[in-house]
């Protein structure tokens, strides 16, 4: 007898089956505004977006609903707490792209299914009694896009980084956004922001709108959709028929004005900081010579990249634009870096803040989400968040003064070493 105990136990663990009764939502509430998690800190200081994640997860009380949208993922202490919150009856969906299906993602495809229809019952919802012919109206899924979601392209990808929750702790909605995937190296080798809204229903209606979008992995004929949700102006997707001036972000950097207001900037000039993980290609070179001509016209401009290309550099250090790498090769070994580099640590953050005169008023904020200033992220599922608070310029200027000044010491040490 016990040696059949023993053996249940151990298929219970491997199975992913939590022995004794459903634990109930946590009360927690996240914090609202930006938080960065720190690859050079200790566990909890690399693991702090991934943790509020987490908790906020734990959180969603019975017939809630999570949404997540990632490029990638491989964390299981996230896919355990999705399965928790599952077997307390929340729907839990989720997109991802096709780039990386490890084995946690495989987990939690055979748990969740891959069927995105209302049906009957599905894994969080278990039902025995009623009629059948009504289906459960939010089901739970994990689905997989072939490229990229609602642009219909096999060159493309689902790029967006977002996560929904219709309530937590406080009983209101929750909405996340930023450069922050659900892998384990976005913890330990990027630094990647994640902002949090709590209570704006709108914002989390339009996301979900999206959401089901992308769930459907089909080609839409307009992808680039924005919307105004309360003070944040949001802009998803993009238009592959859309190039040069026309293009969303040049659009952005044109209405820029480089005079400043009083209380606004610095001694009269808009100043603008620019953290860009990928800045290549020929878009990159459009954007970079209109960054390049506001420094001219007098906007004080500085720039943290990883990845920029040679002639986006050239062309911004011509100008006069302050311009350094946020990438790091701890060990100069090419061989030993992230993915195809030689980096060891990295921004992989993707925003732009200004402090000055934007659409021709005053204007302090941030533009923050998952879309480089590339090629490819024309084609790709996107979000980016216009930010338009003074609160969150300060914090993502304390930020990005920290990651400037620690990756310029480790810097100093790799060549010492």
């Amino acid at each position: 007898m016990l040696k059949r105990v023993a053996v249940l136990v151990v298929l219970a663990v491997v199975l992913g089956v939590t022995a004794g009764p459903v634990a109930a939502a946590s009360s927690f509430t996240p914090r609202p505004g930006p938080t960065w998690n720190n690859p050079r800190g200790d566990l909890a200081a690399r693991n702090v977006n991934m943790w509020k994640i987490r908790r906020t997860i734990d959180a969603v009380p019975r017939g809630g609903v999570i949404r997540i949208a990632v490029y990638s993922y491989n964390r299981r202490d996230i896919g355990d707490a999705l399965i928790r919150a599952c077997k307390r009856r929340v729907s839990v969906q989720l997109v991802l792209n096709d780039n990386a299906i490890g084995a946690e993602a495989h987990r939690m495809m055979r748990y969740l299914g891959s069927d995105i229809r209302p049906r009957w019952k599905d894994r969080c919802h278990p039902r025995k009694y009623g009629p059948r012919r009504e289906p459960y109206p939010v089901p739970s899924f994990f689905k997989v896009c072939q490229g990229a979601c609602r642009l219909g392209s096999d060159r493309s990808n689902q790029h967006s980084k977002f996560y929904l929750f219709s309530a937590t702790g406080n009983g209101k909605p929750v909405v996340m956004f930023g450069s922050n995937n659900m892998m384990s190296y976005a913890a330990n080798v990027h630094w990647n922001d994640l902002y949090t809204v709590l209570g704006n229903q709108k914002m989390f209606d339009d996301f979900s709108t999206i959401f089901g979008q992308m769930a459907q992995d089909r080609w839409r004929k307009r992808p680039y959709v924005t919307v105004q949700d309360g003070k944040y102006f949001v802009e998803f997707g993009s238009d592959p028929h859309v190039s040069g001036t026309r293009d969303h972000i040049y659009e952005r950097l044109d209405r820029v004005g480089c005079r400043a207001p009083a209380g606004y900037g610095e001694q009269g000039h808009t100043t603008i900081r620019i953290m860009m993980y990928g800045w290549v290609g020929a878009r990159g070179l459009l954007l970079a010579r209109k960054v390049a001509a506001l420094s001219r016209a007098g906007c004080r401009v500085r720039v943290l990249v990883s990845g920029a290309g040679r002639r986006v550099h050239a062309v911004l250090h011509r100008s006069g634009v302050s311009i350094r790498s946020s990438a790091v090769d701890l060990d100069d070994d090419p061989e030993t870096g992230f993915d195809e580099t030689g980096w060891e640590v990295f921004s992989h953050e993707k925003w732009m803040s200004l402090n000055g005169t934007w659409a021709g008023h005053p204007f302090k904020g941030v533009w923050t989400g998952s879309e480089n200033w590339s090629n490819v992220s024309r084609f790709n599922d996107e979000v980016t968040v216009q930010v338009p608070f003074a609160s969150a310029l300060a914090a993502y200027a304390r930020h990005f003064e920290f990651v400037g000044r620690t990756t310029a010491a480790l810097r100093a040490t790799a060549r010492q070493e």
